[in-house]
């Protein structure tokens, strides 16, 4: 395959996906830019990219030169497109074949997206709106076990007619998680369950 940015030969290189199995990309030995077919950016495990990127952090800091003005794609030659989603980091340049889907990756692009991709998996702290939801959730939990019937679907009514920002929940709940940490989203699918119970019972 052919460099899209200055038409030298590349050569295969190995990286791991997150199951363990191989993956072969193509990098220019000269540039060091990296061409990915269609999934494969997606699937390498992290911390892929240091291994077969440049090590020298100078090095990566320096923008890569562009050679070509127009780059086509290494597989059917269609012209690339830079590519923009709102789940890419804003500093990552990237091109996409809208033919093949492929992706190229000037040199150090890899490694600043696996690291981005990191931080976004890290856990970050509970704002205040997260706390005051947990709390609201806990107080309901509590109102059911203790309140009749009527006070149960009039207080679980009147906090569900409330807006919830769906960014501010947690969607994964730990294996083994106790009630003590348990996300806001497991109070309130707990309090949805008894409700289904009660219904489905009294039926």
């Amino acid at each position: 395959m052919i460099c899209p940015n200055d038409n030298q030969e590349m050569r295969q290189v190995k990286i791991i996906s997150h199951y363990g199995q191989p993956i072969f990309l193509d990098q220019c030995g000269s540039c060091g830019g990296l061409w990915f077919d269609e999934t494969e950016l997606y699937r390498g495990k992290p911390g892929e990219a240091e291994k077969i990127e440049l090590a020298d952090a100078d090095v990566l800091r320096q923008p890569a030169q562009m050679m070509n003005a127009t780059r086509l794609c290494p597989r059917d030659q269609t012209v690339l497109s830079k590519f923009s989603d709102n789940n890419f980091p804003k500093d990552i340049i990237l091109e996409r074949c809208p033919k093949c889907g492929g992706f190229w990756l000037n040199r150090g692009e890899f490694t600043k997206y696996q690291k981005a991709r990191q931080e976004l998996l890290r856990p970050r702290e509970k704002t205040s709106e997260d706390i005051e939801l947990e709390n609201n959730l806990k107080q309901l939990a509590t109102s059911y076990r203790e309140g009749t019937d009527d006070d149960r679907l009039k207080k679980l009514s009147a906090f569900l007619s409330k807006p919830v920002d769906a960014d501010n929940l947690v969607f994964a709940e730990p294996i083994g998680q106790t009630a003590e940490n348990k996300n806001p989203l497991g109070y309130l699918m707990d309090v949805l369950m008894l409700l289904l119970r009660f219904f489905v019972f009294k039926g």
